[in-house]
């Protein structure tokens, strides 16, 4: 027999169908039993086995985010300087296949278990799993993506992984700027493994752990790449996802390999549905050169949703223009954090300002619909109507965040307070499935302190191999200098 645990709340975000929106219940109650939602609005009537006081909570669907890093981030070495777009990777690399890689199996689990340790802490309860390719010679190395499936068991999260893969790679040229090495051959044998990985893990774990197709990049994929994986979402019934858009190299390419930009390309193949979810999606809808409007007509129409991922790029001052018009146009719109920290409600901040700035007005990038991009919104797209929500039925994946943090302060509306002011720190209780990932904020499945000290010699690493591809024989400190002179008293 299952335990039924009342949770008697100061704010609860529950579902209501007839409104089709969250509602706030002032004082609400939820009620919880095994891994379900039995009853979440006002007072409860039946009885409970155990009464849980979070007065001190605003009480929310557990967050959804569409595109989770689940590796140590390089963009802790991209603060302060120009963004490197290459990294100055040289073609050897993507030839040499029998050199051996940058990280070992126990340096990816250690990476990765600091990854989830923050999404989890944030609020996170369903991750789009991604890694960064810019060590990988082509695609994931066969054993990566089970060691991320394993630390996402291990956190206690529901994770969509892949194996990523892609049909072209870039590289730094001779006179410094980005080329590519095609390889269509190589692209359909990772889309094989992704297949393989999909039809061996979907499902298992308790359903907890699901399968999604990637292919990384747009100017990474060759249109037969493309279409093959559009047949094999069909066939396999996943989603899809996919780096577009994301720079402006990418759409003058596109602009001069195919004579238009990536909306209109993708949408000219076929491929375009509402499996599909493309993240950043900055540089179209007539932010550059060669697209306009219409783009977001076609992601309307085709049931496509979009992934914004506003810190990363922060870094060098870009944003995407904006938020709020691509939501006002009918694009079904998502967040992810795509960067240490996975910090959500960061992101939900920055997308909402991000708007705020573009479009020159204070209504734009409004808490709530930065609160449905990692709710109800994302829960669309992957196609569920059991989790980014909490109602009768819906799976018992909970965030409750402490809103009597001098963090967050007094709260008139606690949707704003919860976007605005509150921190990754004042998470104070995450569940997923009804069992507790973090209580009385501390992670459950996690040391940690020990996570963080061994995840140090994988992110030195990173910058160690970063510096050397830019400057083969200079000192990582001078590629990637300290703010102030530093003097060291202590080794590490």
């Amino acid at each position: 027999m299952e335990t039924k645990t009342l949770y008697r709340t100061g704010y609860l975000v529950a579902y209501d169908a007839h409104r089709g929106s969250h509602v706030i219940h002032d004082g609400g109650e939820l009620v919880l039993e095994g891994d379900c939602v039995v009853h979440a609005g006002g007072p409860y009537t039946g009885t409970a086995d155990r009464v849980v006081d979070a007065r001190d909570c605003l009480v929310s669907p557990g967050f959804i985010n569409a595109h989770a890093l689940m590796d140590v981030s390089i963009f802790q070495f991209a603060f302060d300087r120009p963004r490197e777009r290459g990294y100055h990777r040289p073609r050897s690399w993507l030839e040499a296949p029998g050199e051996p890689g940058v990280f070992d199996p126990g340096e990816i689990r250690r990476g990765a278990r600091l990854a989830f340790l923050n999404l989890a802490r944030s609020g996170c309860t369903t991750i789009m799993g991604i890694t960064s390719m810019v060590f990988k010679r082509w695609d994931d190395p066969p054993w990566e993506p089970e060691i991320y499936l394993e630390v996402a068991v291990e956190s206690g999260l529901r994770a969509y992984l892949s194996h990523h893969y892609r049909s072209r790679a870039p590289y730094t040229g001779a006179s410094g700027g980005k080329e590519f090495l095609s390889d269509e051959a190589r692209g359909m044998e990772g889309l094989r493994r992704c297949v393989e990985f999909i039809e061996k893990y979907d499902g298992s774990f308790g359903g907890r752990i699901r399968g999604a197709l990637f292919p990384y990049t747009l100017d990474q994929s060759t249109p037969r790449l493309l279409q093959a994986t559009a047949e094999a979402a069909e066939e396999l019934d996943v989603p899809v996802r996919m780096h577009t858009a994301q720079s402006t190299g990418e759409i003058d390419f596109l602009l001069g390999e195919h004579g238009m930009g990536p909306v209109p390309f993708l949408d000219e193949l076929g491929v375009l549905g509402p499996r599909w979810l493309l993240t950043h999606c900055l540089h179209i809808a007539g932010n550059h050169p060669g697209t306009d409007e219409s783009d977001l007509s076609i992601l309307r129409d085709r049931g496509v949703s979009v992934a914004n991922c506003p810190w990363i790029y922060t870094f060098d001052g870009g944003y995407l223009d904006s938020f709020s018009r691509y939501g006002r146009a009918g694009v079904n719109m998502c967040i992810g954090t795509d960067t240490f920290p996975q910090d959500i409600l960061r992101e939900m901040r920055w997308a909402a300002t991000a708007s705020k700035i573009a479009e020159g007005r204070g209504d734009a990038g409004t808490a709530r619909e930065v609160f449905d991009a990692v709710t109800v919104n994302a829960a669309r797209f992957l196609g569920r109507e059991d989790i980014g929500r909490l109602c009768p039925g819906a799976k018992a994946d909970v965030v409750m965040v402490d809103m009597e943090r001098f963090s967050v302060g007094p709260v008139d509306d606690p949707i704003r307070a919860l976007v605005y002011f509150a921190t990754s720190a004042d998470v104070k209780t995450v569940l997923v499935d009804g069992s507790p990932v973090v209580e009385d904020f501390r992670s459950l499945r996690f040391d940690e302190g020990q996570v963080v000290r061994s995840s140090r010699d994988v992110s030195s690493k990173i910058g160690d191999r970063l510096a050397a591809w830019r400057e083969p024989d200079g000192d990582p400190s001078s590629v990637f200098s300290s703010s102030y002179p530093r003097v060291r008293h202590r080794e590490g």
